[in-house]
C-alpha cells in the first residue's frame, strides 16, 4: 500500500510538474509573438507611406494617427489590425468594407495594403509603449492673456462663447485632452462611452453638396472625394455616389472646422499656453 500510494504521488507530481512546464511555454511563446507582434517597424519607409495611404483614405473617419476620428473608431484597438498578417487580413476586410456601420470598401493594391498594415502595426507599437512617455505640465500660460486672445486676435469669440458651448469646459477635459480639441477638433463624435453618432447627423462632419447637370442638388456627410467620384451620406443615411468627370458634377465642400484648420499655422507657443490655460479656467 504505502508502495502504491508513493507511486501515485509521484505520478502526481510529474503531471503537475509537465503541466506547469506546458503553460510556462505557451506563456513564453505567447509573451514573445506579442513583443515580435509590437516591435519597431522594420521598414520606416513602409511605415511613411502607409501613413500617407491612411491620411488619404482614412484619416477623415480614423484620425491622422488611427487613433478614431470623425465617426470611426480607433484602429490601434481594432482585434483585426492587432492580428493581421502582413496585410492579409486587413486587405480582404477592406475589399468589403463595412456598408451597414458607413466604411465603404476600398480597392487598394497589394503593396498599398501592406504598407497599411505597415503604419497600422507601427502605431499599435507606439501606442502600447506611450508609457515610456510622461506629458509634462502644460497649465503654463496666462489665461487672462488666453482670453484676450479668445476675445481679439483669435477670432475664437465669433463661433464659441464661454458661457454658450464652452461653459464648464475646463472641468470636462483634462489639460491636454482640452488643448488637443482646439488645435485639432475633429475628434470621435458623441464621446467615450456614447451612442455613435451618424456620419451624416454629425454636426462637426465635413458637408458636401452635389450639384448634377439636371439641376438636382444633394447634400450630405463626406464620405470620399477624389478627382474621379465624390461619396456622401444623405439625410436619410443611404450611400450616394457620383462620378465626377471635370466639374460634372458640380462640387461644393464646406467644413464647419475649416477656421480651425486654417488657424493651425498662426499659433504661436505663447498663444497656444495662454489659450489652453484660459479654457482650462471655464470650470
Amino acid at each position: 500500500m504505502r508502495t502504491d500510494d508513493q507511486r501515485k504521488a509521484r505520478e502526481a507530481r510529474t503531471d503537475t510538474f509537465g503541466f506547469a512546464v506546458f503553460a510556462f511555454c505557451v506563456f513564453s511563446y505567447g509573451t514573445a509573438a506579442q513583443q515580435q507582434a509590437l516591435g519597431p517597424p522594420s521598414d520606416p519607409a513602409a511605415v511613411e507611406r502607409g501613413q500617407r495611404l491612411h491620411v488619404q483614405e482614412c484619416g477623415f473617419c480614423h484620425g491622422a494617427n488611427a487613433r478614431g476620428g470623425s465617426g470611426g473608431p480607433d484602429l490601434t484597438r481594432s482585434a483585426l489590425v492587432q492580428n493581421d498578417e502582413n496585410g492579409k487580413q486587413l486587405g480582404e476586410f477592406l475589399q468589403v468594407g463595412r456598408p451597414d456601420r458607413g466604411m465603404p470598401k476600398f480597392d487598394l493594391g497589394s503593396a498599398q495594403v501592406t504598407d497599411l498594415a505597415a503604419f497600422l502595426h507601427s502605431a499599435i507599437y507606439l501606442n502600447a509603449n506611450r508609457r515610456l512617455y510622461k506629458i509634462l505640465d502644460i497649465l503654463v500660460g496666462d489665461p487672462k492673456a488666453g482670453e484676450a486672445y479668445f476675445t481679439g486676435a483669435g477670432r475664437c469669440s465669433s463661433c464659441h462663447s464661454p458661457s454658450g458651448d464652452l461653459k464648464g469646459v475646463g472641468a470636462k477635459y483634462e489639460p491636454v485632452a482640452l488643448q488637443g480639441r482646439f488645435l485639432m477638433p475633429r475628434g470621435r463624435a458623441g464621446g467615450q462611452g456614447a451612442a455613435p453618432v451618424p456620419l451624416y447627423a454629425q454636426p462637426t462632419a465635413i458637408r458636401v453638396t452635389v450639384t448634377s447637370p439636371s439641376g438636382e442638388s444633394v447634400t450630405g456627410g463626406l464620405v470620399r472625394l477624389t478627382d474621379f467620384e465624390v461619396t456622401l451620406y444623405d439625410a436619410s443615411g443611404a450611400l450616394r455616389s457620383w462620378l465626377r468627370n471635370g466639374d460634372v458634377p458640380k462640387v461644393v465642400i464646406t467644413d464647419p472646422l475649416q477656421a480651425h484648420q486654417d488657424h493651425l499655422t498662426k499659433w504661436t507657443d505663447a498663444d497656444m499656453h495662454n489659450m489652453t490655460a484660459y479654457l482650462a479656467s471655464l470650470k
